[in-house]
């Protein structure tokens, strides 16, 4: 099943991040011991030739000494330490994946400053200032791939289906439906109400497969409840054919889509029907 471009993935890397900076480490439990990992610092921790104390705030000569034992740390060997480097490994992996655009000189930074040095380089209000601003850019970004995805996808299902179209064995009906008969049948179409037991899959159109019924047991839908494009294709049917649907996006899950389909993707069902279930007279 192709999944639709979303910030969801993105929202829950910030929430990660916010509770990573809100717990904090402690300085015998680092996550990160790595030297490309390290803070970045204007001087390097390791210096050959002390520089005076009147050339350097005292500030930053702290703060490079405390910084300084990352790169002395040796490899995590009780449980706290070992799950402690391995969770930050993770939350690094996993924010560089899903957050490109994270610093992680200053990542790391927070950290530092939460977990050990207790100070802060921005105010708790700056904090959630950044956090918030921060999503938001992400949810523009993501409505914007999001309408460029369902802008191609559209294209894509509007030029099969202007070719698909022109084949012999292809009908079109009003609304837009193309359909082929593979296997017909004189039995009884399903109306309005009834329900249906079908065995189906949905394809699309680079060939993978979204949905299907399960092997050996038809799925039961009632006609109510079903996209617009499925509902019309079944109630041409006659119980025992066989279809194939090919359903523009209009009659399908439209520019929206779902957590599960694309936004404008054509859909293509192969389905049986194996049995109408007419709906009980009140």
């Amino acid at each position: 099943m192709r999944k639709q471009a979303s910030y969801i993935v993105q929202s829950f890397a910030i929430s990660l991040l916010l509770l990573l900076v809100t717990t904090g480490c402690s300085g015998e439990t680092s996550p990160q011991a790595s030297v490309d990992a390290a803070p970045a610092v204007e001087n390097p921790p390791v210096q050959t030739t002390p520089a005076a104390p009147s050339e350097t705030p005292v500030e930053d000569v702290a703060y490079q000494d405390e910084v300084s034992y990352f790169y002395g740390l040796e490899t995590p060997q009780t449980l706290d330490e070992r799950f402690s480097y391995a969770y930050g490994y993770m939350l690094m992996e996993s924010a560089s994946k899903d957050l490109p655009s994270l610093d992680a000189s200053y990542f790391l930074r927070g950290i530092y400053d939460r977990g050990i040095a207790e100070s802060e380089m921005l105010t708790g209000e700056e904090r959630s200032t950044a956090f918030y601003e921060f999503q938001t850019k992400l949810v523009n970004e993501a409505s914007k791939q999001l309408e460029e995805l369902a802008s191609k996808n559209l294209e894509e299902a509007e030029g099969f289906l202007s070719m698909n179209g022109e084949k012999e064995s292809v009908m079109t009906t009003e609304s837009g439906l193309q359909y082929e008969v593979i296997t017909p049948s004189e039995g009884i179409s399903p109306q309005e109400g009834d329900s249906v037991k079908v065995n189906y899959t949905l394809t699309f159109l680079d060939g993978m497969e979204g949905d299907s019924s399960v092997p050996g047991i038809p799925s039961t839908f009632g006609l109510d409840n079903l996209i617009p494009g499925f509902k019309e294709g079944l109630m041409l049917m006659g119980e025992g054919s066989s279809y194939r649907f090919y359903v523009h996006p209009s009659l399908g899950y439209g520019e929206a889509g779902n957590s599960r389909i694309e936004p404008n993707t054509l859909l293509i069902f192969d389905v049986k029907l194996v049995q109408v279930v007419k709906a009980k007279a009140e």
